[in-house]
């Protein structure tokens, strides 16, 4: 997720939460009996997000607490909504957390939720004949028709964008192969076509050497794409030896002492996985050895039956993660984190940096089985 669509989501609830208060207070005031309950659960509802999202718990981004946090930040919103009909307005927020929390198509299910919420405090002031009744029934099918189609709508426009970034990386291997290798071989046949029709040796041996040449750069630029697709240190190797290997070699070249530890049965990964894991660690390592003044590194690979997790922690100085994600997104540093969450997300896993100024780092990614 962009950082400032996460800063955006931060604050949000809050403001929204805080501006309905100073609106309902004033015209409610003395009437304490209603005002006291709905003062109550807008604690409940601010709490509610501070507990779930704000604070960084672990779980927090797990699929069972998502679902308990929309669940219930849900049927606070319909409780407020149905004392106060201005607390529809309370929905933008909840609407914000339905459409970025849960892939599709499960979001369509807190996002109908939402709209039948936001419908009833649109309909708050219908009748309660019949008419009424039928209109508040309108209104709320027109909020979750709307609602959902707009869910619909984003998720096929994430997919054209998607689609749109396979063909260009595509083209671009494409013309990469025939600005290195097709003309390379080009070359090649060139010269031994010109080395066959030699009138002497002197001839014949200067084309077979150019087209020698030509065949070493051609490899050599074979070499290079190929370890840009599977890096070297996985060729001959395990993921769990290749980040061994790594590790030995940063801590010989940085003199920062690390330890690999491994548990769980190991098994066959996609080749894109065993890259993405590997790029972060490495990328990691180079961030612990450009800013952390570590002494200590720590890398555990995990693997069990929901997938595979891998950790890289130092005690050096740390960071601010939402600070140094929006440098990055502004143009001013921090993007090898945007890369690696990148990476890891084509592998359908997640990237998650637990940091606090002077009390180390910790990345860890998590990918799905």
């Amino acid at each position: 997720m962009d950082s400032r669509w996460r800063s955006v989501l931060a604050v949000t609830p809050y403001v929204v939460l805080g501006l309905l208060v100073a609106f309902v207070t004033p015209v409610q005031w003395g009437q304490w009996s209603r005002l006291g309950p709905t003062l109550a659960l807008c604690a409940a509802y601010g709490l509610w997000v501070l507990l779930m999202r704000t604070l960084p718990f672990r779980w927090r981004d797990r699929p069972v607490a998502i679902a308990v946090f929309l669940t219930v930040a849900i049927a606070l919103n319909l409780l407020l909504v149905l004392r106060e009909g201005t607390f529809g307005f309370l929905a933008i927020a909840t609407f914000s957390f339905a459409y970025s929390l849960v892939d599709w198509p499960w979001e369509l299910l807190p996002v109908a939720g939402t709209a039948v919420v936001a419908g009833l405090a649109q309909s708050s002031g219908f009748r309660a004949d019949p008419a009424g009744v039928a209109g508040t029934i309108a209104v709320i099918l027109l909020n979750v028709v709307v609602m959902c189609g707009l869910s619909f709508g984003l998720h096929r426009a994430e997919q054209t964008l998607h689609r749109t970034a396979v063909q260009d990386e595509r083209a671009r291997l494409a013309r990469e192969i025939h600005d290195t290798l097709a003309q390379g071989f080009t070359g090649i046949i060139t010269q031994l076509q010109a080395a066959e029709q030699a009138s002497d040796d002197a001839i014949r041996r200067r084309h077979t050497e150019s087209a020698l040449a030509l065949a070493r750069d051609g490899l050599a630029e074979a070499r290079r794409s190929v370890q840009a697709l599977r890096p070297t240190a996985l060729e001959q190797t395990s993921l769990a030896d290749a980040l061994s290997g790594v590790a030995r070699a940063w801590s010989a070249r940085t003199g920062v002492p690390s330890a690999v530890t491994v548990t769980g049965t190991a098994r066959p990964l996609p080749t894109e996985t065993e890259v993405a894991l590997l790029r972060m660690a490495q990328e990691a390592l180079a961030n612990v050895e450009k800013h952390a003044a570590a002494n200590r590194v720590t890398i555990a690979l995990r693997t069990d039956p929901a997938g595979v997790r891998l950790e890289v922690r130092d005690d050096g100085r740390g960071f601010d993660p939402v600070e140094r994600l929006q440098n990055a997104a502004a143009g001013s540093g921090g993007y090898g984190l945007i890369a690696m969450r990148e990476r890891l997300e084509s592998s359908s896993g997640s990237l998650i940096v637990e940091a606090r100024p002077g009390r180390g780092t910790l990345v860890r990614a998590e990918v799905p089985a």
